[in-house]
């Protein structure tokens, strides 16, 4: 059973190394980049995941910026795909005020490397380990300045109400426990449209899988297992 991932907001897949090296070496893992320097909007990188998803059962997950795109992949239900795990995401624009003022700041400003203490604060938290932080400012960096500027636009257009299809199948949420991103409410969204959904609250901030990913990998040891006992 394979574990596809859908990155977050940068799109290099780069930021999965904290958990894929919790992970048992037995889980194979793929993951699916986005274009760095292409504006593509959640209808089109749909289509990007849907034509680079594998031809064999597979367990997706989906991080922050990604879930939108887990959804619409599940509600079209390939018949491969047999679990989906979402991590700290959402169906509804999360904290639209913030959104609007980003989207406010010229373009080019917006890879400028981040202080260390805003990173810690709001994404990672301040017990993980300076590679972390390091690892994150790369990721960023590879980004054009206007693809990141184009998501946080696209990501002030998701509403809810768009959202009518149902997920039938085994759906995981992962919950950060002091996201300052993303509103424990948006759990809320998920468990409308899934038919079968579990909440996992795991301590750490907005990037859970980067600030706790040994209790991560421990839960998707756990979907992986359960996933495959279901062939």
């Amino acid at each position: 059973m394979k574990l596809v991932l859908l990155p977050g907001l940068d799109g290099t897949g780069e930021l999965f190394t904290p958990l894929i090296n919790q992970l048992d070496s037995s889980i194979e893992t793929q993951i699916i980049t986005y274009d760095l320097n292409t504006k593509q909007t959640y209808d089109e990188l749909t289509q990007y995941v849907l034509s680079h998803l594998p031809k064999e059962e597979f367990v997706l997950l989906a991080e922050s910026f990604s879930g939108p795109i887990a959804y619409q992949v599940a509600s079209i239900r390939p018949k491969e795909l047999k679990s989906l795990i979402i991590v700290a995401s959402f169906l509804e624009r999360p904290k639209p005020s913030l959104l609007k003022l980003l989207t406010l700041i010229p373009s080019k400003l917006l890879t400028l490397p981040l202080p260390t203490f805003i990173i810690r604060f709001f994404f990672l938290g301040f017990i993980v380990k300076s590679e972390i932080i390091v690892l994150f400012k790369m990721s960023i960096k590879k980004v054009s300045s206007g693809v990141i500027h184009f998501r946080l636009k696209e990501l002030l257009k998701l509403r809810f109400e768009d959202c009518y299809k149902k997920i039938h199948i085994p759906t995981i949420y992962i919950q950060a426990t002091n996201d300052k991103l993303v509103s424990s409410n948006a759990f809320n969204d998920w468990e409308v449209v899934s038919k079968n959904i579990q909440l996992f609250q795991v301590q750490g901030e907005h990037f859970i899988l980067q600030s706790n990913p040994v209790k991560c990998a421990e839960i998707i040891r756990q979907v992986m297992h359960a996933a495959t006992n279901d062939k």
